[in-house]
């Protein structure tokens, strides 16, 4: 039986093998020194089909492995001019994706933090995007001024104990949402005002065919959680979450993390099954 059994697992093994990226991978060499850069001043890296702008090797990698070679964002769609909604933008690695995967699509990207908003500006100039549409804005539930945690990185959040004195524009979500017929994609990478924000967007949500979320809560808001797929499930939307960050090594010892999201999540909501 197990001699038997080795050849099914060869097989087994084989066929779960992840197919060649589409994408440039990263060579040895190029982590290697990409690892040993400084965090503070702006680089430019050149990839085979694009140019990238940033700051933070360490995020520069995980993120473009994610999108480009993991490709968590690809999606299809017969438009051949799809509406990209990119919240939470950062430098545009996700905006660069979209935008190299239907060059002809119309995209909106909105990224509150001014300093990676600069760098987001830079990449789209520097790979000639068009029909692009940058804001410098947060997404909420109304338009205001909101105290802003600017960390110049993916840590960037909205501060709902308005402890930080830096203040952003905020737009309404679901008012902008509004604008439009049909939404072919729609990102939402927004540290921890997801769940206030998709609340107040249910109805514009319905009009979009795939909707990436990125959770962000705590042990302890297991009910916040639970509404949240509640609702997105309730206009329609099948869902499948993949772990984002696992910092829980132990959980029933640990409990919490001791950082401000104990539970990160990658949820992709879509409307039917091809």
């Amino acid at each position: 039986m197990f001699i038997t059994n080795i050849p099914k697992g060869i097989r087994k093994k084989l066929t779960q093998s992840k197919s060649k990226p589409r994408f440039q991978s990263f060579s040895w060499i190029q982590k290697r020194i990409l690892k040993h850069q400084d965090e503070d001043s702006i680089k430019l890296f050149t990839f085979k089909d694009f140019k990238v702008f940033y700051k933070r090797p360490y995020e520069l990698i995980k993120t473009y492995e994610e999108l480009f070679l993991d490709e968590i964002y690809r999606f299809q769609t017969k438009n051949e001019q799809p509406l990209i909604i990119d919240c939470g933008a950062n430098i545009g690695l996700s905006s660069l994706y979209f935008k190299t995967i239907y060059p002809n699509a119309t995209l909106h990207a909105f990224e509150p933090d001014a300093v990676l908003f600069q760098i987001l500006e830079q990449n789209a100039q520097v790979n000639g995007f068009t029909n692009t549409h940058l804001h410098q804005a947060a997404v909420w539930i109304e338009e205001t001024n909101l105290s802003f945690s600017s960390k110049g990185s993916e840590a960037s959040h909205i501060d709902l104990s308005n402890q930080s004195a830096n203040q952003v524009k905020a737009i309404r979500l679901s008012s902008f949402l509004a604008e439009f017929d049909h939404i072919d994609f729609l990102k939402m990478d927004i540290e921890g005002a997801e769940f206030q924000v998709v609340a107040d967007c249910l109805d514009s949500l319905k009009k979009v065919d795939h909707f990436f979320l990125e959770y962000h809560g705590k042990v302890d808001q297991t009910k916040q959680l639970h509404t949240l797929l509640q609702q997105v499930e309730s206009i329609g939307f099948h869902v499948y979450i993949k772990m984002a960050a696992d910092q829980l090594t132990s959980p029933f010892y640990q409990k919490q993390t001791g950082t401000p999201y104990d539970v990160q999540l990658n949820i992709f909501c879509y409307k039917q099954i091809h």
